[in-house]
């Protein structure tokens, strides 16, 4: 399964300065996950789709929620190491 950190730079350890904006992408993360889901739920309720194209949305709403607890752990380590240091 495609893992969104393989794209992405190292983090450096949460600071003042950057965990706002790491918080944002989280938030952005999660609207993408209810974003996918709704979208699946939509399209399943209505029927209208195929078997293959509802599997492409559910694969869609799988990465974005693989995407979201990388990000999640990913501050949470940071936010660890800052505390350690501290």
């Amino acid at each position: 399964m495609w893992q969104a950190t393989m794209w992405e730079p190292a983090r450096e350890p949460a600071t003042r300065g950057n965990v706002a904006a790491e918080q944002a992408q989280l938030a952005r993360l999660r609207r993408q996950v209810d974003e996918r889901w709704r979208t699946l739920a939509l399209a399943q309720e209505h029927g209208a789709m195929s078997d293959a194209a509802l599997e492409r949305l559910y694969d869609a709403y799988l990465r974005a929620v693989d995407s979201y607890v990388t990000r999640q752990r990913a501050l949470n380590r940071s936010y660890e190491e800052q505390r350690r240091a501290s």
